[in-house]
């Protein structure tokens, strides 16, 4: 979630319209007219067909629903959901394959929903900046499986920091490392590049935003910063980075930079992790990228838009006006946007699952016409890699703006603030996606 997104989620309330059992909206919809009621559109040979929520997973007591939470991570190794859940203060558990709580991990170990941050730092960095966990991967490294995940401030630890959890199973891990990223606000969205023994992550509501490079051990004792990169113009943060296995590059979403004429204009930084510099930049325009997910077989990757620059923002006295919603793939090779997709934007965390060749999106600030002039109207959002084709939408609620895929059986995983996980299996054989 950017700076942006950080300032208007504190305004929303709730969870409007949502029935625990979520229903398909499928739509053969033109471009610019997103979410409406349609016949679909067919699914290719081989492709799994349409989704169906399967089962709601609720958290038993005297654990809570969670409200508040950040990124959802899948270790498909040992099927395993995780959620970074600020509202228990904790990364949940969820076995993958069949669809239970298993339990949590760092308990108490993180700044949580942000009650315990001062006034002064929940008014620098606002109520979410101060919250944790926030981005959460399992990494291996030398035989041992690691849980990252990064953490807020509090009013006793006024420095962001990242969590490493040695993991004794899937749902059971002893905090091993608690590493300091330097910031006043929290350390957030974070990739893992095994070839280099590195973990990127950044500090995306600190002034200038930056990126930490913290290597990578066995022994988590041994991990310690090794570099750094500022943004400076990086005017609404930094988002989703992600590593590709084909370059050993790293790419990082920056949701906004400043342009003199209005133009809503992000981009995608190509980091070289052994340099640890900026190679080049992508230019998105038209976009805040906000998720990001590659596809590494096509080496093309998704940019999931965020609200911002649907509702639009007026920085440094520049006033940006708001676009319609949007989804982009982009080459990774030229930075060529080689799909366009209006039936859905507004995205946060996006995924990619390569069992399936599908992304999901978790469009939590999609709207009811693509425009700030409609009415929010969250989805998860369905894309095809077989030719870039969209396939549907599925309502969800408020501040649903987390997903993650299990690659060994193809559930897909949605929290829903107060209910519990949303879990969507794909249909087999000659469907239609998005069928009415």
């Amino acid at each position: 979630m950017s700076l942006l997104s950080l300032r208007k989620a504190a305004l929303a309330v709730g969870v409007a319209g949502l029935t625990v059992s979520l229903t398909g909206v499928g739509a053969a919809a033109a471009e610019g007219s997103p979410g409406g009621q349609g016949t679909g559109v067919a699914v290719t040979q081989g492709e799994p067909g349409s989704l169906q929520q399967v089962v709601t997973v609720k958290f038993p007591s005297p654990y809570l629903n969670p409200k508040s939470f950040d990124i959802s991570w899948v270790d498909s190794q040992t099927q395993t959901y995780y959620l970074a859940d600020r509202t228990n203060n904790s990364v949940d558990a969820i076995n993958a394959a069949t669809d239970t709580f298993e339990g949590t991990i760092g308990s108490g170990d993180f700044s949580g929903t942000g009650a315990t941050a001062t006034s002064a730092q929940k008014s620098t960095c606002g109520p979410f900046g101060v919250a944790g966990p926030n981005g959460d991967l399992v990494l291996r490294v030398g035989g041992v499986t690691q849980l990252w995940a990064g953490d807020g401030v509090t009013s006793t630890s006024p420095t962001s920091t990242v969590k490493v959890f040695d993991l004794s199973s899937p749902s059971s891990g002893t905090l091993a490392a608690s590493i300091s990223t330097g910031g006043q606000c929290r350390a957030d969205e974070l990739a893992y590049d095994p070839v280099d023994n590195l973990v990127v992550i950044a500090n995306d509501v600190d002034t200038p935003p930056y990126l930490t490079f913290i290597s990578v051990n066995a022994n988590p004792a041994n991990d310690k910063v090794v570099g750094k990169i500022p943004f400076a113009n990086a005017i609404d943060g930094i988002e989703q980075p992600a590593w590709n296995p084909a370059n050993d590059m790293f790419y990082v979403n920056i949701p906004q930079i400043p342009t003199t004429d209005g133009s809503w204009m992000g981009e995608v930084a190509v980091i070289n992790p052994r340099t640890m510099n900026v190679a080049t930049t992508l230019p998105v325009p038209g976009c805040s990228p906000g998720g990001l997910a590659i596809n590494v077989q096509l080496q093309q990757m998704l940019l999931g838009c965020s609200g911002d620059a649907i509702a639009g923002d007026t920085v440094n006295g520049v006033t940006y006006p708001g676009n319609a919603a949007v989804s982009y793939i982009m080459d990774v090779k030229t930075g060529r946007i080689v799909a366009k997709f209006a039936q859905v934007g507004g995205s946060d965390e996006v995924w990619y699952n390569p069992s399936t060749g599908q992304y999901y999106l978790a469009a939590s600030n999609m709207t009811s016409n693509g425009l700030s002039s409609g009415y929010h109207a969250p989805v998860l959002g369905v894309i095809s890699s077989h030719g870039n084709r969209w396939l549907e939408n599925f309502p969800t609620a408020v501040s649903a703006h987390s997903v993650a895929a299990n690659s060994m059986n193809g559930q897909v995983f949605v929290p829903i603030p107060g209910y519990g996980i949303a879990v969507f299996a794909p249909t087999h054989g000659d469907d239609h996606a998005g069928s009415s």
